[in-house]
This record gives C-alpha cells, sequence and structure tokens, in this order.
C-alpha cells in the first residue's frame, strides 16, 4: 500500500514508518524537517499523488506557538481536501484525549467533549474537519491518551522522581497512558480494521493513579517508592523562580487532570496491548540512558 504519512520524522512518526517499511509498505515521508509543510498546498498535493492512505499525525502542542491554530485546522484542512481530489481511500487523524478537557468521569468515545485550551479546540476542530468529508474517504479518528516514550518530557518526568520531587497534587487522578509502541499497534489495527467514520479511544489498560505511578517508577528506578506531594500554588511559584518551564500552570494541569478510559471500542476491532506498562516504562527508561550517552 502506498501511504503518506505527516510528522513522520517526529517521536511517534519516525518509528511508525519504520514498522510500516517493515511491513513492505511504500511510504512517503511528510515532514517539516524534510521541507513538506502541511500549509503548502502545492506540496501536499504533489505528494498525494496515487496515495492508498493518509496517516495525519504533524500537529503543534505548544499552546503559545502563535501558528498553533493554522498548522493543527488549517494544515489538516489543506489535507484532507487535497486527499478528496486526489481519490485517495482513506485517512487517518490522530487526535487527543485532551479534547474532553479536564473531567473527572471515566470516558469513551461518546463522552462529551470540553476542550479547554488552544490545543485541546484545535484538536477538536481538526476532528470535525475530518468528519465532515466522510462521505468523499474512508476517514477514521485515533484519540490517543498520552503518550509514553523516549522524550524530553519523560526524561525530565523520570528525573523528576528520581531526585524526589514532590508531586504539585496528592494524585488520586487516573493517570491512564499508552506506551509508543502500543500506540502504533493501535494505528496500524485502525488502518487494517477501522470502521468508517468512526472515533477509537486508545490508552494502555492499566488504570493506575498518578501516585501509583511514580510510585513504580521509582521502584524501577532503583529509589524508594515514596511519594511527596505539595500544593501546586507553592510549586509554581517555585517554577517562576527558578525558571524552571516544566513547573508552570499548563504542565501542573496536564500532569494532574483524571485520565480514565473504556477500551472496549478499540479493543472491539481487534487491538490487544501485550506490553505491560512495567515494562514499557523500563523501555523507556533504558532508550532514553541509550539516546544521552550517543548524544554526550
Amino acid at each position: 500500500m502506498k501511504i503518506l504519512v505527516t510528522g513522520a520524522s517526529g517521536f511517534l512518526g519516525k518509528d511508525l514508518v519504520s514498522e510500516l517499511k517493515n511491513r513492505k509498505h511504500d511510504i512517503t515521508e511528510f515532514s517539516i524537517d524534510k521541507g513538506k509543510d502541511i500549509l503548502n498546498k502545492k506540496q501536499v498535493k504533489e505528494d498525494l499523488q496515487n496515495i492508498d492512505l493518509v496517516i495525519h499525525l504533524a500537529a503543534i502542542l505548544d499552546n503559545h506557538n502563535p501558528k498553533l491554530w493554522e498548522v493543527n485546522v488549517g494544515g489538516t484542512t489543506n489535507l484532507i481536501e487535497e486527499c478528496a481530489r486526489a481519490r485517495v481511500k482513506k485517512f487517518i487523524l490522530l487526535s487527543s484525549t485532551g479534547v474532553y478537557g479536564n473531567t473527572k468521569a471515566s470516558l469513551n468515545e461518546t463522552s462529551e467533549v470540553k476542550p479547554e485550551n488552544l490545543y485541546e479546540k484545535s484538536k477538536y476542530e481538526a476532528e470535525q474537519v475530518v468528519l465532515n468529508h466522510q462521505e468523499e474517504l474512508h476517514v477514521n479518528v485515533i484519540r490517543s491518551a498520552m503518550i509514553l516514550g523516549p522524550n524530553m518530557y519523560w526524561k525530565n518526568m523520570f528525573k523528576i522522581l528520581e531526585k524526589g520531587f514532590p508531586l504539585p497534587c496528592y494524585g488520586r487522578n487516573h493517570f491512564q497512558v499508552i506506551y509508543v509502541k502500543e500506540l502504533i499497534k493501535a494505528i496500524l489495527q485502525v488502518m487494517d480494521s477501522g470502521e468508517p467514520g468512526e472515533i477509537y479511544l486508545v490508552a494502555g489498560k492499566e488504570r493506575w493513579t498518578l501516585r501509583e505511578f511514580c510510585k513504580k517508577t521509582k521502584g524501577i528506578l532503583g529509589k524508594p517508592e515514596i511519594v511527596w506531594s505539595v500544593p501546586a500554588l507553592l510549586l509554581i511559584i517555585l517554577g517562576k523562580i527558578t525558571r524552571k518551564k516544566f513547573i508552570s500552570a499548563d504542565n501542573i494541569r496536564h500532569l494532574c487532570k483524571e485520565r480514565k478510559y473504556d477500551l472496549e471500542k478499540i479493543n472491539s476491532i481487534g487491538y490487544v496491548q501485550t506490553i505491560p506498562m512495567e515494562e514499557a516504562i523500563i523501555e523507556t527508561i533504558e532508550e532514553i540512558k541509550e539516546i544521552t550517552a550517543n548524544s554526550d
């Protein structure tokens, strides 16, 4: 199959492209570091010739980036419109469970959507853009939980836990994340078995609380499984004094929000998690160590 992947050089994209190539698919890598911009209609049109499937990962996550809406919504609009013109058979959008906003309920694909920040609103708007084209081509939306894997976010997170830094909340919130390798498997399952026009929520099956996640991770790091908590306001003030970007109101909200998901729908099309979360954490820590050693 001829597949175009946007965001192909990113954290998720590079591993997805590698797996697709292993499966002998013909891949077109579309990413900004290769000089390809989803806001450039000419480039999009040229690269979509004879493409069967588009997997759209490219997005800006930073709420303070002035191009966030233009890329996340405008870029998606460019892409899906050109896909319809080029008669692409199938389109998969990677969205986020962030579209639900900050809720205390267990969530599934039919739960009420209440995006709060600009990123969440842009992902929900991008979903609507894609779903509005379902009469022209087969479309699917994947709402992914927070992705665990070897990137800077988790490198900092593990460093904070190793140093015994306290949580900015008690940590009773569920912290249901998904390992990057499992997310790739879920994307491939939707590619093979997704029903037209459907949304699929994807997360790991372990429903640990944030405190449980942190304790287990500290144990893996060889540290005592003790997790302290302090009021969020104190940490925000500390972050401003020390100018540590990861101690911000946005990051604290992101860390301490409820993440509890019902996976019945993605499981119903054949997706089965095979890597336990503890193993995923171990693999992520080892990969971060390897990347750090190679960059020194």
